[in-house]
């Protein structure tokens, strides 16, 4: 296909118009056009988003990734299916949407969520290393696609058990089918991770995508419940995007995506309010810094 897109400068509503009816049109952007595509995102002014996303309807639809996370299927985003779909690359095959497909599986942030995934199984493999019969509780699971990876790669439901957290009772569902060979490993509750009480103690608390979502006054909260759920040389590991993310208006404009983004600083101060013993916390990051990891650990 002879693609030239056109050209276009700030301020030329008829020439913006344009371009983003030949992207539309043409199914996407190609690679060589997503920087221009972002820059235009990026320098939109708050009045226009209304506009870009009446030009966008074609596209801000469940065929696309970004239109999944626009009309929020499930009433929230960053669904259970959505993420799953990060997980595993998944793109249309439709001519119409692959590109778009592409576009979004290809940013900084979703990079970062696949990142965040192998994080938590390289965590899960040198857990089971140095602990027999290893118990972790995830917060927030959505689609359990890393406990599922884990398991299938590494350990086949040997030696750890999971007990998995959700307040969407859909993605509970989604999970449990997903994972119904590791039935046995797995244990399912419904709730809210607010109101969730344990009877046990885990050697993981887990959390990933869920602490975006909470003001800093629950996120305090929860450590501080949570951190009694800990055995005597556990460790709680949250993640939460940073202030650095670079798709972040992408995601707010696009797709109407909004998280809290914290810096380090943020991080530690939110520990120190939940009185954690500042020796007891660190924070780390994955390959492009833009999901921090949280972590505080029991002794």
């Amino acid at each position: 296909m002879n693609r030239k897109p056109l050209e276009w400068s700030y301020g030329l509503d008829e020439k913006i118009n344009d371009y983003l009816k030949f992207l539309i049109e043409n199914g996407g952007p190609e690679p060589s056009e997503y920087e221009k595509f972002i820059s235009l995102v990026n320098n939109l002014k708050p009045e226009e988003v209304d506009d870009f996303r009446e030009r966008m309807k074609p596209i801000l639809n469940d065929k696309t990734l970004i239109g999944h996370g626009f009309i929020k299927p499930y009433g929230y985003p960053g669904d259970f299916t959505l993420i799953n779909k990060i997980y595993l690359f998944e793109v249309n095959s439709d001519a119409k949407y692959k590109n778009w497909d592409l576009f979004f599986q290809n940013q900084p942030a979703a990079n970062a969520v696949r990142n965040r995934k192998d994080y938590f199984m390289e965590y899960c493999k040198a857990l089971i290393s140095r602990k027999a019969n290893a118990q972790v509780l995830v917060l927030g699971s959505g689609p359990a696609s890393d406990v599922n990876e884990f398991l299938t790669n590494y350990l086949s439901g040997k030696g750890i058990s999971f007990d998995l957290i959700d307040f969407d009772q859909a993605a509970i569902d989604f999970s449990m089918k997903k994972n119904k060979k590791f039935n046995g490993q797995i244990s399912y509750n419904r709730i809210n991770a607010l109101r969730y009480n344990s009877f046990r103690l885990y050697d993981l608390i887990w959390s990933a995508g869920l602490f975006d979502y909470f003001k800093d006054k629950h996120f305090t909260f929860l450590i501080r419940k949570y951190f009694n759920c800990l055995s005597e040389d556990g460790e709680m590991v949250i993640s939460n995007f940073s202030t650095k993310n670079p798709t972040k208006r992408l995601m707010e404009v696009l797709s109407d995506w909004y998280l809290n983004l914290r810096t380090e600083s943020d991080l530690f101060r939110i520990a120190s309010d939940a009185n954690i013993d500042k020796e007891m916390v660190s924070v780390e990051k994955e390959p492009l810094g833009i999901n921090l990891f949280l972590k505080i650990r029991k002794n």
